[in-house]
């Protein structure tokens, strides 16, 4: 979770992320972040006529109430 934060300060500082975005900033593909938000488990933003949108912060508390224990990924 270190590494996503610091990269907080870099490229993505302030910044929506698109879906794809959103999901390697997360390092999970792109239909298990279709199922967190179908779920209502992250928080998205959506624009009239526009694509899903992801806040940074949002993306950061996400995972720091993930149930997944960090090295548990096979």
């Amino acid at each position: 979770m270190k590494e996503n934060k610091a990269m907080n300060q870099g490229k993505y500082k302030d910044k929506l992320l698109t879906l794809d975005e959103a999901a390697k900033y997360l390092r999970i593909g792109k239909s298990t972040l279709y199922e967190c938000v179908s779920k209502c488990r992250i928080r998205y933003y959506k624009p009239p006529r526009g694509k899903i949108l992801f806040n940074i912060d949002d993306l950061d508390s996400w995972l720091d109430k993930s149930e997944i224990p960090v090295g548990t990924v096979k």
